[in-house]
């Protein structure tokens, strides 16, 4: 079924800028970690945007409604697209242009227990590669299942998840903890380990470090790493919070990898929420 688009959205609130499962909340938790929906506010709207190299674009919309005081449920809508790809004949002249996109439908549900927040998704993910209608698929993304938990008056947060269970694409686990310090003015550090279950022999496993402080309760800056058998990302933003609104910016520098990549260019991610 192509790319799976959820996992590339790492833009958001919390540690949107590369670490999702350590201290996640938001509407987008309905596509990263369906558990931290029960940590927004009554009602919760994120939108977001990526524009990366290649002509490539992710896009995120999505919102969460407390149901009762212990349960959330949400709704999220994430695309993925390539445009001007080539089409050659087979005589090697160009036709034309055409785009390849994905996009994933996600309903998720959260609840709220006394020590932990269990959550769980279910999506479903469609394709088109081709200049014609007939080239679309549609199938069943997976279910997810997600955990999130707090320790010692708040200062520890752990997370999981288990994604795309039964689904089309590769289904994956992250593990993620997180250390808090302080109260509106406080520095979080977080770390995130996740692989995928695929069958080849090059290692899938990626490690994820994220800093976070945050000044006056209002405004944020972070830095994070991604660190892959072949690639190391670096990630810098910072993000404001006022009146319930909120706006994230992160940078992607191009990545060091162990090969050239021609027209490689900077990642930039966006983000806006707004809860009442």
């Amino acid at each position: 079924m192509g790319i799976d688009p959820l996992g590339q959205l790492l833009v958001g609130e919390g540690f949107g800028i590369g670490v999702v499962t350590g201290a996640q909340d938001g509407a987008s938790s309905a596509a990263l970690n369906p558990a931290g929906l029960t940590n927004v506010d009554d009602l919760t709207f994120t939108l977001a945007t990526q524009r990366l190299s290649f002509d490539r674009n992710h896009s995120f919309v999505g919102v969460a409604k407390n149901l009762t005081p212990q349960s959330t449920i949400g709704l999220a809508i994430t695309s993925f697209e390539i445009a001007g790809i080539p089409e050659i004949t087979n005589a090697g002249e160009e036709k034309g242009n055409f785009s390849y996109g994905s996009g994933a439908y996600t309903l998720s549900y959260g609840h709220a227990l006394e020590q932990v927040n269990l959550g769980a998704s279910l999506r479903m993910i469609s394709d088109k590669f081709g200049l014609d209608s007939d080239s679309r698929q549609t199938g069943l993304g997976g279910l997810d299942l997600g955990v999130l938990g707090k320790l010692y008056s708040n200062t520890v947060f752990y997370g999981a998840t288990l994604k795309n269970l039964g689904g089309s694409t590769a289904s994956a686990l992250n593990l993620g903890v997180a250390f808090r310090y302080g109260g509106k003015n406080a520095v979080t550090v977080a770390l995130d380990l996740g692989t995928e279950f695929v069958d080849i022999e090059e290692s899938t496993t990626a490690v994820k470090i994220g800093l976070e402080y945050v000044l006056a309760d209002m405004f944020a800056i972070r830095g994070g790493t991604q660190r892959t058998p072949n690639r190391t990302s670096l990630y810098v933003g910072f993000g404001v919070n006022v009146a319930n609104f909120g706006v994230n910016y992160a940078i992607k520098p191009v990545d060091s990898t162990d090969y050239d990549v021609v027209g490689d260019a900077n990642a930039h991610y966006v983000s806006l929420s707004y809860s009442y």
